[in-house]
């Protein structure tokens, strides 16, 4: 944890900012260890300061790194406030609660937003430990998806089957899911953020399963489940299939993530379905489901080893269908390393059909 911190340190003292107050709870939890749901911290030149209130006594105790100091507040706007006064120029997040941003300039300070997203950069890269609680998550997730596979039936509704798969999840050793899940079956395939509604699913129709687990880091996988022999179906999941396997041989350090992007996008335009591949390519993975780095067409950040991120390829065909086809990889020092392996194969039949 001092390493980050330093890190951190030396980053506003390059900018010429006296101090920062976190606020986001995922880079609160990136720099103390702690796990709750409400807590701050201060970093200063010479100082780091964790805050919290008196739920959390006992848990600041025993999670928050010793190098922090923890103090315990009964009122949370006395501190914002006093940060406020204390310090010229203040560097706040740009997830910053306007309420507190607020209280820090009406008491003086001058406040700077971190556009650089300082700490979710310095997050890009994932050390030992971090790469092994993701591939943990990765594992629970996949036996949970395989175990709800019997509960995969047609006439069943989309919430039925995320229930399912939910409830193997948690009951795998999950805290929880990392997202709302996503069943999106027939034309309802067509719409990326399908979550899960009360549509019945019909036999020989593609559903795309969106998912992943929670356990202080994250997973996220998305499979077909298609139990039919539609040859345009079939094409078209053999397209997404193709352009995610390109996209990952590319993948090695330095390699710009917009390029990867473009290897997905060149593929699937060059079998005519490009209009229908519309969004990006992929997301970093860690402590949130969506990190940096983004593979889009813009995205100008190069690879490192350490890095995770999706590679997450998709078709929507308006009033039809849908498919989308999901790897996460591990960045190495000559290539990468498929840590979402828990699932084989990128299209399961669906039992009962």
């Amino acid at each position: 944890m001092t390493e980050l911190i330093n890190k951190f340190r030396a980053a506003l003292k390059a900018r010429g900012i006296p101090a920062a107050f976190i606020t986001d709870p995922a880079d609160i939890r990136y720099l103390s260890g702690f796990t709750g749901s409400t807590a701050y911290i201060l970093i200063t030149g010479e100082n780091a300061v964790f805050f919290t209130d008196g739920r959390y006594t006992v848990q600041a105790a025993e999670e928050v790194c010793g190098d922090m100091e923890r103090v315990i507040v009964s009122r949370y706007a006395d501190v914002f406030a006093e940060q406020g006064e204390k310090y010229s120029k203040i560097l706040l997040q740009s997830g910053c609660p306007l309420g507190i941003a607020s209280i820090i300039r009406s008491a003086g300070a001058q406040i700077e937003a971190d556009v650089e997203e300082t700490l979710k950069t310095m997050r890009m890269v994932k050390d030992a430990g971090e790469i092994e609680l993701i591939k943990a998550q990765y594992a629970l997730a996949a036996k949970a998806f395989l175990k709800s596979l019997e509960s995969f039936k047609t006439g069943l509704s989309e919430r039925d089957w995320a229930a399912a798969l939910e409830y193997n999840i948690k009951t795998g050793g999950a805290d929880g899911v990392s997202f709302e899940t996503i069943v999106a079956s027939g034309v309802r395939g067509a719409m990326p953020h399908g979550t899960a509604s009360s549509k019945r699913i019909g036999p020989d129709e593609p559903v795309i399963i969106d998912f992943g687990s929670r356990q202080g880091y994250t997973s996220d996988y998305t499979r077909m489940v298609y139990g039919g022999s539609d040859g345009e179906v079939l094409r078209v999941i053999n397209i997404v299939r193709e352009a995610v396997l390109k996209s990952i041989d590319a993948v090695r350090p330095g390699v710009v993530c917009r390029d990867i992007d473009g290897i997905a996008r060149d593929h699937i335009s060059s079998r005519g379905f490009g209009e229908y591949f519309n969004h990006s390519l992929g997301h970093g993975v860690g402590l949130d489901v969506h990190e940096l780095p983004v593979l889009n067409s813009s995205g100008g950040v190069r690879l490192e080893e350490g890095m995770i991120f999706t590679v997450e390829p998709g078709i929507y065909l308006p009033g039809r269908f849908g498919v989308r086809l999901e790897d996460t990889v591990l960045v190495t020092a000559d290539g990468a390393e498929v840590i979402s392996r828990g699932l084989d194969n990128y299209v399961y039949p669906p039992y009962g059909l």
